[in-house]
């Protein structure tokens, strides 16, 4: 089983966001052994959010061992070339380092502004991944779809991973877990309670072997919210309100799972909030239920970051050895 984390990237005027703090992060996920570290993509937020590819090229140079990953690119924003580009540049300055996450975007202000229609996100996206896929093995081909055009469009050099870098989707709905399956190399798995999370893995994995895929090449990437401390109360106390004002924001966002403001009563199934043993069990349950790769998210808007890097080292000494 592999772990990364996926630090704060949200402006807050409790505890501002800086790459100071980031580099500090990722110096310690390498000291004690993580895989990988996530970034992901946001746009119009009000307190400020950093943009994803800068955020990836500057843990790429930062970094020696560990993987720098999308978790998520909004990818039909993107022209596949421009994306093709960044991702081939990204993967020779990690030595091959790099792992995507892709997804389709929910925010209608993420996409209209960038001049994509709600109805028209499905089929930008997959036009757009058969095209990237393309570039990135190499190929040197014209290109006459509903939403790009090119003539002898290639990417130079070709990506350092061969035969290019992996692709993953995300998503909940039985159609976004196919479409992973199809048209990705792996399953970014929504946050959700266990036994969801397991019936959306099992479709995964079906999909799978539907599309004439090997299932030992497929992959379960899930990303959990979370604090490890000394003691529960500890945790809950360090998470407190942090955790629950970003909740609150994705509900404005148009994620509706409760009614109101939720409390950890809520959302509790759905995280990774104890003592190093209480967390290591539910990393158990995960692990049985099929995830390979478990993105844990410790840090929230207006987190300091001494409590945060106390729970990243908690969780890389305490907790990650025992599934390595």
């Amino acid at each position: 089983m592999e772990f990364g984390i996926y630090p704060n990237q949200y402006g807050d005027e409790r505890s501002e966001f800086t790459f100071e703090d980031l580099f500090e992060q990722v110096d310690l996920m390498e000291e004690v052994g993580y895989d990988t570290v996530a970034v992901g993509e946001r746009h119009f937020y009000e307190d400020g959010f950093f943009d994803v590819r800068t955020c990836l090229t500057a843990l790429g140079a930062r970094t020696d061992t560990l993987d720098i990953m999308s978790n998520i690119i909004i990818l039909p924003i993107y022209h596949p070339i421009h994306l093709a580009e960044h991702v081939t540049t990204l993967d020779h300055l990690t030595g091959g380092r790099t792992r995507w996450g892709l997804s389709l975007g929910y925010r209608e202000s993420e996409l209209r502004n960038f001049g994509v229609a709600m109805d028209e996100r499905v089929s930008r996206f997959l036009e757009s991944i058969e095209v990237l896929k393309r570039l990135l093995e190499g190929e040197r081909f014209d290109h006459d779809g509903r939403h790009f055009q090119f003539e002898d469009g290639f990417v130079r050099p070709e990506p350092v991973q061969n035969p290019r870098p992996r692709l993953w989707g995300g998503g909940s709905s039985a159609v976004a877990i196919k479409r992973a399956a199809y048209r990705c190399d792996g399953f970014t798995a929504a946050v959700t309670v266990p036994e969801t999370l397991e019936r959306d893995v099992e479709r995964y994995y079906d999909a799978v072997e539907e599309a004439g895929k090997d299932p030992d090449d497929a992959d379960v990437t899930i990303m959990v919210d979370g604090y490890v401390g000394e003691t529960t109360e500890a945790a809950y106390d360090a998470l407190d309100p942090y955790l629950l004002d970003l909740t609150a924001k994705y509900l404005e966002w148009g994620n509706p799972e409760f009614e109101g403001r939720p409390g950890f009563e809520d959302i509790e199934e759905q995280l990774l909030v104890g003592t190093p043993a209480e967390v290591a069990e539910k990393v158990e349950t995960y692990r049985e239920i099929g995830v390979n790769h478990l993105i844990f998210r410790t840090q929230f808007p207006g987190m300091d970051q001494e409590t945060a890097l106390a729970s990243i080292r908690r969780f890389g000494e305490e907790v990650m050895p025992e599934f390595q």
